[in-house]
């Protein structure tokens, strides 16, 4: 493999490796979990899919693995062994063996490679490379120990760690393998004396210690591997501070499968669609009880193992809280599934053909139940709209993430915006000041339930020359509608002058408080009581965040509008015109043939919408004195102007319909 060009010259020249900052590899694989969930629930997670595609006997008889945290001498290690398996077979593999495809039996030069997976037919539940860069990620000092004894009663030890520019590991054979592990871990790790493999965790992260000892650690594994545990009866222990923790079948996972007083639910064997071989589909309603938030809605199985849940749609929140169940698959839909699954296995890019299909299919089935077995009708108006609304969100993100890697949208508007907010600053002499809320993360506008918002304060200044009196109101809003209220106070200020600081407030976001999902804005406003003025608004400011939502996508537009169009504009899809925060609002024709035709399936619908798009984000380009689609000597030539616009809204509509937007 490599350039058939360069090739030929490298064996009578001197190249140079490539450098990367390692540190920096590792954290962006560590952020790449942390987008799908927490260190602790990764670790436990690339641990037990190494350990139960290792094992020897395929209804795991015999196969078990132990998270054990040992702290002893003033040092800490998390030990991850597992038994029943092959262990880290084969040889300790020179660079130049990497160029070939390697067999099954090289496991422990697998474990030691970056991104080498299987050929098709060897593939396991891993198979990506990453778990190793995982637990390196989940220690303070960048490092993990492994050893391994196989059948033949070798031993091996080695080690990974973590510099600026390199990840050097080393590996030493039986007894001197072993006199390593002992001196390094200051004889607090003996050697392996089972056939098996484990992996070391040399001076845990906080997080993990921290839900090891809480038994959320134990949580996490029962929720990922029910399927194994009920199954094959696998054995997970995890050991801390000598308490044992013995992984067990979530009690909502010892399916019913009849309806009773307490539950409803479906369930559906061996069905075909398509090229999709459904092998279970099991959805369960809890009549009595809301359902833990990581267990609701149907669980996608892979070969045992939870990769994510797919949640009901178009139903009510108090329906969503009690349903559950889970799908799987037949073998070959599952090796299909692999090439759409992310590295760190816990999603699937459903814009793809299988995994939208199967995620249509499973919302489908749910709502279908509902209306079976609940006796739920909704409104068909309000599942239209929420479609739309889906379909909306789609696209938007779609095209605002189209549009920035090309290199539109994110400079012009936010100068020109950031410069109105100074200008106007700067010219009102009275003026209210909130100060910046303190939100659970940096850089982050979602507030989650039982989190808190911080720092709801505001003043009023007054830089005229005159008494000044005046109402300061300082408020939560939902939407439109006033929620709290924490100031509403009557004040005079003198010239020159400053009030006092009204605040800080906190506000703690719980679920029963605040049943509403969405945006939420803290106002701070000042109203004149003075006679000349009264009533009058003299200055107003907000900040906004997002409760259990992800805000908008940054971009060109700000939102869609689904619009009747009058006769005389019928035959036109849709427009866009500049919104209050200076993006485009997208306006789509809902009276034209085309939208009637595609209002249904919500994918058709979005890309409806990006139909519509894509022309727009040329001409957003084309009103710019610096555009990057279009040059100076293009902005003259329609059919150069025209070529490019054809092929920009092609580029979109393949990169959405692969999933890449």
């Amino acid at each position: 493999m490599g350039s058939r060009l360069i090739n030929g010259s490298i064996k009578s020249i001197n190249v140079r490796r490539t450098v990367r900052n390692w540190p920096e590899d590792i954290k962006a694989i560590v952020d790449g979990y942390r987008s799908y969930t927490v260190i602790p629930h990764a670790v436990q997670k690339d641990a037990i899919q190494n350990g139960w595609s290792a094992r020897v006997n395929a209804k795991g008889k015999g196969w078990g693995l132990i998270f054990e945290l040992k702290e002893e001498n003033g040092k800490k290690f998390l030990l991850m062994t597992d038994k029943g398996t092959s262990g880290l077979t084969g040889r300790v593999l020179a660079p130049e063996e990497y160029e070939q495809d390697l067999p099954q039996i090289e496991k422990w030069g697998r474990f030691e490679g970056v991104a080498f997976t299987q050929n098709r037919s060897e593939r396991t539940l891993g198979s990506r490379g990453r778990g190793k860069f995982i637990f390196v990620g989940a220690s303070k000092e960048q490092t993990i120990l492994y050893d391994t004894l196989r059948k033949d009663g070798s031993y091996r030890f080695g080690f990974r760690t973590v510099e600026k520019t390199e990840s050097p590991i080393f590996s030493v054979d039986n007894d001197e393998g072993r006199r390593f592990l002992l001196d390094l871990t200051g004889n607090i790790i003996k050697p392996l004396s089972e056939i098996g493999a484990r992996v070391i965790i040399v001076e845990p992260v906080e997080e993990l210690i921290s839900d090891i000892k809480n038994g959320k650690f134990i949580d996490y594994i029962n929720e990922t591997w029910w399927e194994i545990i009920l199954k094959y009866e696998a054995s997970i222990t995890v050991i801390s501070d000598k308490k044992i923790w013995k992984a067990k079948v979530p009690k909502e996972f010892n399916l019913v499968t009849e309806d009773s007083k307490n539950f409803k639910t479906k369930i559906i064997k061996n069905e075909k669609i398509g090229n999709l071989k459904v092998k279970n589909l099991h959805i369960i309603y809890n009549v009595k009880d809301q359902i833990s938030e990581d267990l609701r809605g149907v669980a996608i199985q892979r070969d045992g193992m939870k990769i994510c849940s797919i949640p009901p749609k178009y139903l009510s929140e108090e329906i969503n809280e009690r349903i559950y169940g889970f799908i799987n698959f037949e073998a070959d839909t599952e090796e299909m599934l692999l090439d759409d699954e992310v590295p760190e296995h816990y999603w699937y890019a459903f814009r793809k053909s299988l995994p939208g299909s199967i995620k249509r299919y499973i919302e489908e089935e749910i709502f279908n139940f509902a209306r079976e077995k609940l006796g739920l009708g909704m409104d068909e108006k309000e599942v239209r709209r929420r479609k739309q609304r889906d379909a909306e969100k789609r696209a938007l993100t779609a095209v605002n993430n189209f549009a920035q890697s090309l290199g539109i949208g994110s400079g012009p508007m936010k100068k020109k915006r950031k410069k109105r907010e100074r200008e106007r600053e700067n010219f009102k002499e009275v003026r209210v000041q909130l100060e910046e809320l303190i939100l659970p993360r940096p850089d982050d506008l979602r507030v989650n339930y039982n989190e808190s918002v911080q720092n709801i304060k505001a003043r009023v200044i007054n830089d005229s020359n005159q008494d000044i009196f005046i109402r300061i109101r300082l408020f939560l809003r939902f939407i439109d509608k006033e929620i709290k209220i924490y100031i509403d106070n009557d004040l005079n200020l003198a010239p020159s002058s400053i009030s006092e600081v009204y605040g800080p407030f906190v506000e703690e976001f719980t679920e029963s408080s605040f049943p509403d999902k969405g945006k939420y804005t803290i106002v701070a406003k000042i109203i004149s009581l003075m006679d000349k003025d009264k009533g009058l608004p003299y200055d107003y400011k907000s900040k906004s965040f997002y409760l259990e939502e992800d805000p908008p996508q940054k971009g060109i537009f700000e939102r869609c509008e689904p619009v009747n169009f009058p006769d005389d504009l019928k035959y036109l899809m849709g427009y866009s015109e500049y919104g209050s925060e200076r993006g485009l609002i997208l306006n789509y024709n809902v009276g034209h043939t085309g939208y009637l035709a595609v209002s249904e399936e919500e994918e058709d619908l979005a890309e409806y919408i990006l139909r519509i798009a894509g022309p727009e984000v040329c001409r957003y380009d084309l009103d710019q004195d610096d555009g990057v689609l279009f040059k100076n000597d293009q902005r003259n030539e329609p059919k150069e102007t025209l070529d490019k616009e054809r092929y920009i809204i092609g580029e979109l509509l393949y990169k959405f319909r692969k999933g890449e937007v």
